[in-house]
């Protein structure tokens, strides 16, 4: 049986054995399943046991394989698991507050069984089944979003979206709903522009066809 590593309490999601939230540790071997002491890790290690396996990632961290975005860019914040309520509002996209796990409040307490009990507390494998259960902390951006890390600035790499090769910050309608999302809630979110993604004529092309497909209103424009 492997040892303990420490977890950050705003990523934990309890001990698996007896739900306890602090002090938390991960499986050091898989660095997916969560403990409070090595006696829960004992307890559930001839469980455990069958599908603990080595983690993959040079760092030891589940989730370094997903940090490579479809535009080139990379994730550098935490995959963290979404356990707050997250009250519905005219910035989200749906009626119902969302809970959980990032599903409404009506499904999270079996949305969280499923994962204590069928799952045994892997996140990798939650991630799998459902990817919004989790946020980039970097961008504030849900777990399923792959395209690019929207972090307007704060990223060792430039920022790609389009408002940053605009030279322009995030639109005041998207901001308030992307800070008061489940993804976004809590996280001090840059609104931009990078100085180093600015290009007059990406960022152009860009604004044009905003204009054009109606994603673009300027009066909303710091």
């Amino acid at each position: 049986m492997s040892g303990l590593n420490q977890v950050q309490p705003s990523t934990s999601s309890g001990c698996v054995v007896c739900h306890r939230t602090t002090p938390i540790k991960r499986c050091a071997r898989c660095q997916t399943t969560q403990y409070c002491s090595a006696d829960c890790q004992r307890s559930d290690w001839s469980s455990h046991k069958q599908h603990c396996h080595p983690s993959s990632s040079p760092s030891g961290i589940w989730y370094d394989k997903y940090r490579k975005c479809k535009d080139g860019n990379e994730h550098e914040g935490e995959l963290e698991l979404i356990t707050w309520s997250t009250p519905a509002n005219e910035h989200e996209d749906w009626s119902e507050g969302m809970g959980w796990g990032n599903v409404i409040v009506a499904e999270a307490e079996d949305h969280k069984q499923k994962f204590e009990t069928e799952m045994n507390g892997d996140e990798a494998k939650l991630y799998k089944y459902w990817p919004q259960a989790f946020r980039w902390t970097c961008c504030g951006t849900g777990g399923d979003q792959r395209y690019g890390c929207d972090h307007h600035g704060r990223g060792s790499a430039p920022c790609t979206c389009d408002f940053c090769k605009m030279g322009k910050c995030i639109p005041d309608e998207l901001h308030n709903k992307r800070v008061k999302s489940a993804a976004g809630r809590g996280l001090k979110l840059s609104r931009g522009p990078d100085p180093r993604s600015i290009n007059r004529l990406e960022g152009g092309i860009a604004e044009a066809a905003r204009e054009i497909l109606g994603l673009f209103d300027s009066k909303h424009v710091a």
